[in-house]
């Protein structure tokens, strides 16, 4: 609530800081109509839109622990096994309630041997992309990725994703927004952000609040749960598009 979401409440000023009433409209219109696209893929195609979730998640997530340095090779894919093995650390760290809550979707208990081949694969592989850059920090990278990756394997599922989501990602990219918009928002620029947050972040909240509450009453917690989850998966793939444009501009 204070900072995941908060996150994404600026993307309409990503791209062009002082955009005017028409474009904002145009921003909101495309923002809503991939949404509306992702929503359809997810209601007639559920498991391609995980996998597809899945897939820009961990893309999305390791970008965000490259936001200061710059990769030369093989970046997007040095970002996505990066992801991949802080989103299996968390997922197979907790499997039980992983395969209860996406059950809903798919039966995923077959996977639960795959476990470990998964995360000690990607770490090596993110790894040796690191090293590959001849990236001076990325021992330190390792030892990150080590310390963090046996924390979040030993805590519950949403207490570890919520942890890594919002102070490993979500708190980088806001960051990074504040840093990139305090020109725009004058002498109170920490005040005038905040201010900025607020319509977007309050929409989000408000939206998913009210679909939460009307399904509710006949549901049950890991069916709230799958919905608060796809929910989120709505809004994050517009904002995924936008904050890699925005990230990729900011480093060429």
């Amino acid at each position: 609530l204070t900072i995941g979401i908060p996150h994404g409440a600026l993307d309409h000023l990503l791209l062009n800081p002082k955009i005017d009433n028409k474009g904002l409209i145009k921003f909101i219109i495309k923002y809503l109509a991939i949404i509306i696209g992702y929503l359809i893929v997810w209601i007639y195609f559920p498991v391609p839109a995980l996998i597809a979730f899945l897939m820009m998640s961990a893309y999305h997530f390791g970008q965000s622990h490259f936001i200061r340095m710059e990769l030369e090779k093989l970046k997007k894919t040095t970002y996505f096994f990066t992801g991949v093995f802080y989103l299996s650390v968390i997922f197979w760290g907790d499997f039980e309630n992983t395969a209860i809550i996406l059950m809903g979707i798919v039966d995923i208990l077959p996977l639960e041997d795959f476990g470990w081949p998964v995360i000690i694969s990607s770490l090596i592989i993110s790894n040796f992309l690191m090293a590959k850059n001849d990236t001076k920090a990325w021992r330190l990278f390792a030892i990150e990725m080590l310390i963090m990756g046996m924390v979040l394997y030993q805590l519950p599922l949403l207490v570890g994703f919520i942890i890594y989501f919002g102070f490993w990602h979500a708190l980088p990219s806001m960051t990074e927004e504040y840093q990139s918009l305090k020109w725009y928002f004058g002498k109170d620029h920490f005040k005038n952000f905040v201010k900025r947050l607020m319509p977007f972040t309050a929409a989000s909240i408000g939206g998913m609040w009210v679909i939460l509450a009307v399904f509710y009453p006949g549901s049950d917690s890991e069916e709230l749960i799958l919905l608060f989850f796809i929910l989120v998966s709505l809004i994050s793939a517009p904002h995924i598009w936008y904050m890699n444009i925005f990230l990729e501009a900011r480093k060429s």
